[in-house]
C-alpha cells in the first residue's frame, strides 16, 4: 500500500449491525492506507447489539478499535469527533441529519473540520432518492451503482445544487470478495431470511413449506435456514423468530433441514445455492460465483424488494429451484452494474484522499442544513417547531416508542440465560 492516508485520524459512528459492518469495511481500507481508525458503535434504545453481532463487526478488522456507547452519548463525543480528519456516518437517513446538525455547533468557526463520508449497508430498493437526499450533506457520498448516482444527480439538478460529492464505489461489503475456485462437496442450499420480508404470515408459512419440500428433493445436501437474528438478540421486527420456529419444527422430521446462526460469509463458503427474497446476501453470493436464486413465487413487487433483481437472471420459482439449484444463472454484468466494483476500495481511497487534500472549514456546511433537505425557510421553521427530529425526510417523529427500558432489561438477561425467551413471551402475552 502507498500509505495515502498516513497519519490521518479516521473514525466512524454507526448504529445497527449492518451499518457497523459497512463502516468497518471502510475503516479497514483506510487503516491499510496508513490511517489511525476507530469505530464508535452507538446503540439505540431497544436495539442493543448482541455479543455475536459485535464479534462479527470486529472480525472484519480486529486492528480497528471499537468503542461501544449509547446513542445519547453522541453529544459528549462532539469535541473528539471534531478533531478527526474524516468521519464516516454509518447511520440511517434520519440520524445522519440529526448528527450533522449536532456536530455543526462543535465545528462552528474552526479553520477545518472532518471530511464527512456516508455509505450504504445494502441495496437501494426502497426510498432510494429520499435516502440519498438525507445524506446529501456528506462531503463524500459512496453509492452502490451508476443508476443510483444518475438518480441522485437528477434530484440535485432539480434543486439547483452540486452533486459532485457522489462517487460510485459499489457496496463496501463486497470489496474483499473474489469468486471461489471450487464448489465444496455436498454443497449446502442456504435460505437467507429477512425479518419483515415477506410481511404476510401466509407467505412466510409457504416459504417454510417449500424449504421442507426442497430438502426432501435433495436429501444428500444440507438445506440451511439462516435467520436474520437469533432468539436472544434484540430486534424491532414484529415477525422476528417466527419462520425459524416453524423451520425448527419441520427439521425434526427432515434430517437434512437445519437452522444455522453462523455469519453469512461462513455459510456461503460451504454453499452451492443461495436463496432469498431480496436480501443483500444474494449480492455476496453472486460476487463469490455461487448459484443464486431470488424467490419469484410470491410475485415481483416493491414490497418484497425482489424487483431490484429483475435483470439479474436470478429470479426463479421454487419448482425451478427444485429441478436445478446448483447451476449459476445470474448475469455477472448485472452484478457489476448494481453493486460489485472490483476497484471500489481504490475509488474510495482516492476520493477520500482528494477531499482531505483540501479539508472543508467549520463554516463550509450550510445552515441549518444542506439544500437537499429542503429550503432554508422550511428547515428553520421545522427546527423551531419540532427540533432535529422534525427535520427528517418524513417530517415526523419515529413510530418507535421512545422508552424501551423494560425491553432492554429483558434482552440483557436473555443474552445470559439460554431459554429465557419463554418468559419474555409470557410477559408479552403471546
Amino acid at each position: 500500500m502507498s500509505g495515502r492516508l498516513e497519519g490521518r485520524q479516521v473514525a466512524a459512528v454507526a448504529c445497527f449491525d449492518s451499518f457497523g459492518k459497512t463502516a468497518m469495511n471502510l475503516l479497514q481500507v483506510a487503516r491499510k492506507e496508513g490511517a489511525d481508525t476507530h469505530l464508535y458503535l452507538l446503540e439505540l434504545p431497544g436495539r442493543k447489539l448482541s455479543r455475536r453481532q459485535v464479534l462479527e463487526i470486529r472480525r472484519i478488522d480486529p486492528r480497528t478499535r471499537i468503542h461501544q456507547r449509547q446513542w445519547p452519548q453522541l453529544r459528549e463525543l462532539r469535541d473528539d469527533l471534531a478533531r478527526l480528519d474524516a468521519l464516516v456516518l454509518g447511520l440511517d437517513g434520519r440520524r445522519t441529519r440529526e448528527t450533522q446538525l449536532l456536530l455543526q455547533s462543535a465545528w462552528a468557526g474552526q479553520e477545518r473540520r472532518p471530511v464527512l463520508v456516508s455509505a450504504y449497508p445494502g441495496i437501494l430498493f426502497r426510498h432510494q432518492l429520499e435516502g440519498m437526499m438525507d445524506r446529501s450533506g456528506a462531503d463524500l457520498l459512496c453509492l452502490n451503482a451508476e443508476s443510483d448516482a444518475a438518480l441522485y444527480r437528477q434530484g440535485c439538478a432539480a434543486l439547483g445544487i452540486d452533486s459532485s460529492n457522489a462517487e460510485v464505489t459499489g457496496l463496501p461489503i463486497l470489496w474483499p470478495l473474489q469468486p471461489r475456485l471450487q464448489v465444496p462437496d455436498r454443497a449446502a442450499i442456504v435460505f437467507f431470511e429477512q425479518p419483515s420480508v415477506p410481511d404476510n404470515p401466509i407467505q412466510r408459512k409457504y416459504l417454510c413449506r417449500r424449504l421442507a419440500k426442497l430438502a426432501k428433493a435433495w436429501p444428500q445436501h444440507p438445506v440451511i435456514f439462516k435467520p436474520r437474528t437469533s432468539r436472544v438478540e434484540s430486534t424491532l421486527h414484529r415477525h422476528h423468530g417466527e419462520m425459524a420456529s416453524r423451520v425448527e419444527r419441520l427439521s425434526r422430521r427432515i434430517a437434512n433441514l437445519e437452522i444455522s446462526y453462523k455469519p453469512s460469509l461462513s455459510l456461503l463458503k460451504r454453499c452451492g445455492c443461495a436463496i432469498t427474497v431480496s436480501s443483500t446476501a444474494a449480492m455476496e453470493a453472486m460476487a463469490l460465483g455461487i448459484s443464486t436464486r431470488i424467490v419469484a413465487d410470491l410475485g415481483i413487487n416493491e414490497s418484497l424488494g425482489n424487483h431490484y433483481f429483475l435483470e439479474s437472471g436470478a429470479l426463479a420459482s421454487f419448482d425451478a429451484i427444485e429441478r436445478d439449484p446448483f447451476t449459476p444463472a445470474h448475469d455477472p454484468g448485472w452484478l457489476e452494474r448494481q453493486g460489485y466494483r472490483a476497484d471500489g476500495a481504490e475509488r474510495f481511497v482516492k476520493a477520500l484522499a482528494q477531499r482531505l487534500a483540501s479539508p472543508p472549514s467549520g463554516d463550509a456546511l450550510p445552515r441549518p442544513g444542506p439544500a437537499g433537505w429542503g429550503s432554508t425557510g422550511w428547515q428553520s421553521y421545522a427546527l423551531v417547531k419540532g427540533g432535529r427530529r422534525m427535520l427528517s425526510s418524513a417530517g415526523a417523529r419515529s413510530r418507535q416508542v421512545a422508552s424501551h427500558r423494560g425491553r432492554d432489561l429483558l434482552r440483557r438477561i436473555r443474552q445470559n440465560l439460554v431459554g429465557f425467551w419463554l418468559l419474555e413471551r409470557v410477559f408479552k402475552g403471546r
